[in-house]
């Protein structure tokens, strides 16, 4: 029943298969009105939001799209640009906001801004969430999009690890994509194709998000294996709606106009990581792990993941390959792509090395003695990575996952040198802890403030370790001279 306030009804999208056994799909629609209270403090933040960046909005559309789009290109692009140009308020405030928030960071990268008047991030940051805490009470994609953006935005200056936030904004965009229906595969419904599309889209990005998320705060992840059967991106999912017409041109930088290849696939190999990564979280990483008979052992599913992570780097396209300084900006771009790589490498060669055990150390047929020298050797590219790092590569777009990536690599380091058990593995450890602290002091000297809140909690963690380094090798060998040199006796693992 509808009356004055409520209308109601239920749409069929798919009407079922027998023969594979499967339900049909509906849909309710309901179009509900919010409490007059409700109204009044979602306009008060869009107010408060519009009024905050007046009359540099369009400025800071065409910031974002050129400096965060191309690295997380989750927004859908000719939409939000139409809607924008055309009644910008009818786009959920939570949307504007975190679009201005993000891209606000990038202010002095304009020459014709830099002199003019910037914008603090957490001011926006406030209305947004909470427009958002409101607007959720009737999801929708645009909706979905905010959560996923505000998760990126700015780290505070005082933090030294993940807070829990991230979390649980995770957690807020999982049931959003759910109570959707993203987490249904859309090519049999009987919807326009461009939405199948984006919803797509969505959905993996929402995957990939809960993915590293999980693993930031090292709790199970809240997309569980056989809870969805979305179908894999294709490249058509992703150019879809990024071609910008002419008449919607004014809001974006000339370069960004039209669909760059690059940009996909940045996207789509981002994804094939995270899928890669959640195979040894399931394999490796679970609180009550399964058995079943039918699926290949934990051990076969970690060596086949393997093979995927080093033909997935063997075959990277160089257009996905990391820039130098100068280089174009969409090489610049490709930085976070390439940390969730070595992140997602620390935890396979984690999973294939355990138990680290004390036992384990000293046994030649041991998972870590098998496993070490191999990471050892596969991880050397992981420095000489960061140390082809340079200031400018500081300002482009981090993704806040990245410090919980850095994190793990860094870890990773100083776990290869407390389990190396000869002194070649010994000293080979500590030369890449060097060389990694090397490339985090120089990088530390950088102009980007956001680059450095992203290297922060690395620093303190390698630093802390640098600062107890000679206490644990004089329990090591009483007859070194030198922190990692002439070592003969094997560490002892924490």
């Amino acid at each position: 029943m509808s009356e004055e306030e409520v209308d109601a009804d239920i749409i069929q999208v798919y009407s079922g298969d027998r023969g594979s056994n499967e339900d049909p799909v509906h849909f309710l629609l309901l179009q509900d009105e919010f409490p007059e209270h409700t109204n009044r403090a979602m306009e008060a933040a869009s107010h408060g939001i519009e009024s905050t960046v007046w009359p540099y909005g369009p400025d800071l559309v065409r910031l974002f799209f050129r400096h965060i789009h191309p690295v997380y290109p989750i927004v859908s692009k000719v939409r939000f640009l139409r809607q924008y140009i055309r009644a910008k308020e009818e786009i959920p405030t939570s949307l504007r906001g975190a679009i201005y928030a993000l891209a606000c960071v990038f202010w002095n990268c304009d020459p014709s801004l830099r002199n003019r008047r910037s914008f603090v991030q957490h001011e926006l940051l406030d209305h947004a969430h909470s427009a958002l805490r409101r607007e959720l009470e009737s999801p929708s994609l645009f909706k979905l999009q905010a959560c996923l953006l505000l998760l990126h935005l700015r780290p505070p200056e005082i933090d030294s690890v993940e807070t829990p936030s991230t979390w649980i904004l995770t957690s807020q965009a999982v049931a959003c994509a759910q109570m959707m229906g993203l987490h249904r595969d859309p090519r049999p419904w009987n919807i326009v194709s461009s939405e199948k599309k984006l919803r797509k889209k969505l959905w993996w990005a929402t995957y990939v998000t809960d993915c590293w998320s999980s693993i930031s705060h090292g709790n199970p992840p809240h997309i569980s294996a056989d809870s969805f059967d979305t179908s894999p991106l294709d490249m058509e999912d992703v150019r879809f709606d990024e071609d910008v017409p002419d008449d919607l041109s004014s809001l974006v930088d000339s370069s960004d106009t039209s669909f760059r290849v690059v940009d996909g696939a940045r996207f789509m190999k981002t994804v094939e990581i995270a899928q890669c990564l959640r195979t040894v979280l399931d394999c490796s990483f679970q609180i009550k792990p399964t058995r079943d008979p039918t699926i290949p052992s934990p051990k076969a599913q970690l060596i086949r993941a393997r093979h995927t992570l080093v033909d997935w780097l063997n075959l990277l396209p160089q257009a996905l390959g990391v820039g130098s300084a100068g280089g174009p900006l969409n090489l610049h771009n490709n930085i976070p792509l390439h940390l969730s790589y070595y992140a997602a490498q620390v935890l396979l060669f984690r999973a294939l090395m355990h138990p680290a055990t004390k036992e384990a150390r000293v046994d030649p047929e041991s998972n870590l003695r098998q496993w070490f020298s191999a990471a050892l050797d596969e991880f050397k590219s992981f420095t000489t990575f960061m140390d082809s790092l340079c200031g400018d590569d500081l300002g482009c777009f981090w993704p806040r996952h990245t410090r919980s990536q850095l994190i793990l690599c860094g870890n990773f380091l100083i776990y290869m040198f407390l389990l190396a058990y000869t002194p070649h593995d010994i000293e080979a450890a500590y030369r890449l802890l060097e060389s990694f602290q090397q490339s985090l002091q120089r990088l530390e000297t950088a102009e980007s403030i956001d680059g450095r809140l992203v290297l922060r909690p690395v620093t303190l963690r390698i630093n802390s370790f640098f600062a107890q380094a000679s206490d644990l090798l004089k329990g090591a060998s009483s007859s070194s001279t030198s922190i990692g040199v002439n070592v003969n006796t094997p560490m002892t693992p924490m």
